[in-house]
């Protein structure tokens, strides 16, 4: 199965969501966050951060050799 994310009109969301269900697909709310710890929350937007970081050769990543050490 493949998931895919668009965004539509609120006018047309029952329509769309039930050509979706009669075709056997799912339709996951992602708009509401209440399931979320606050680490959970912020955790993609530091992720981000430091990748930007990386990037522009300000700080430097992990080597894979390191991620596995056991």
């Amino acid at each position: 199965m493949t998931t895919l994310t668009i965004e539509i009109p609120d006018v047309e969301k029952a329509i769309i969501s039930h050509f979706i269900i009669e075709r056997g697909g799912n339709i996951l709310n992602i708009d509401s966050d209440d399931d979320l710890t606050e680490e959970e929350f912020l955790l993609p937007q530091e992720s981000y951060k430091e990748a930007l970081l990386i990037k522009q050769g300000i700080i430097k990543a992990l080597p894979i050799s390191e991620l596995w050490n056991d």
